[in-house]
């Protein structure tokens, strides 16, 4: 498998804000990064996908000029929502909405979320959405822990509702995080799936066939509040900086990736898993999950 030779990213993820909760904290991205990004997007003659993520981009005033500069240049534009915001949103030139559900039981869904109301605000959007917005209509199952059992029954919710599912697996830094041993039963239990129309974003499925890769740091690039740059909102640290431009970004952060996928290059598998989930990587650039990676699994943590 060759590694992705894009001079920029196709698909760009940035974070308006940032949440904590109890109580409810918002920090903004800084305006030297979002002024950086939009000269990018208005100056690049390159269309890709403005993807909103982070905390809840509908809280912030600068949503409706970054959505309609990115539309105006025919950028494709995502907003991934956790339904904070008090007042239904506006959804012009917004076309696809991702909603983050944990779980069909709202105690559930709620303490994995860290926020009382999480499910029903939730709910009420999703349902809202399937009667009333004309775009794509996108549910996040993180699939953890406490919720790995559940994964057919939000496939039924999906289709009840149009929306088209988007199955990952939580990184293992996470509080929720599944071990080695249920990983493994969880890759064979998506296997069993029907999966027409199911969006997998599971890299270790290519070693059971599927050709599901991580598109971060291939196709896709992280932007946080501060300019920090990852392969995606998981990874749990900046692999650079946006200092001056997103190109020169990029490339600094798919030549680590590179380097991150060293060990990975030189298995019979690579090519059929790309290295794995960047997030999932130990000190030493093997995947924590991967059966091939024996040694360091346990220890790297």
């Amino acid at each position: 498998m060759q590694e992705a030779n894009l001079n920029r990213p196709f698909i760009l993820a940035l974070a308006l804000n940032e949440l904590s909760m109890s109580p409810l904290r918002t920090k903004s991205l800084s305006n030297q990064v979002y002024r950086c990004v939009c000269d990018y997007i208005e100056s690049s003659n390159d269309k890709g996908v403005l993807v909103l993520t982070g905390g809840e981009p509908f809280l912030d005033l600068r949503f409706g000029e970054i959505i309609s500069l990115a539309r105006s240049r025919g950028w494709l534009t995502s907003v991934d929502t956790p339904c904070m915001f008090q007042e239904r949103p506006l959804l012009d030139d917004v076309q696809q909405i991702r909603l983050r559900l944990f779980s069909l039981n709202p105690e559930l869904h709620n303490q994995i979320a860290g926020e009382e109301g999480s499910f029903q605000k939730t709910m009420a959007f999703g349902e809202w959405l399937a009667s009333n917005y004309p775009g794509e209509k996108i549910l996040i199952f993180p699939v953890c822990r406490e919720n790995f059992g559940e994964t057919v029954a939000v496939l039924d919710w999906c289709r009840r509702f149009s929306f088209t599912p988007n199955i990952f697996i939580v990184p293992r830094q996470h509080e929720y995080a599944l071990d080695v041993q249920a990983y493994h039963r969880v890759l064979k239990e998506l296997c069993r799936l029907p999966l027409t129309d199911i969006i997998i974003d599971v890299p270790l499925l290519g070693l059971m066939g599927w050709p599901n890769l991580c598109p971060g740091g291939r196709l896709a690039m992280f932007i946080g509040v501060e300019g920090e740059v990852k392969p995606c909102p998981h990874f749990p640290y900046p692999l650079c900086w946006l200092e001056e431009d997103i190109p020169g970004a990029w490339k600094t952060m798919q030549e680590k990736i590179a380097v991150m996928n060293e060990a990975c290059r030189l298995c019979e598998h690579f090519s059929i898993c790309g290295g794995g989930c960047p997030a999932n990587k130990t000190a030493s650039g093997k995947d924590y999950y991967c059966p091939y990676c024996f040694s360091g699994r346990m220890s790297e943590k």
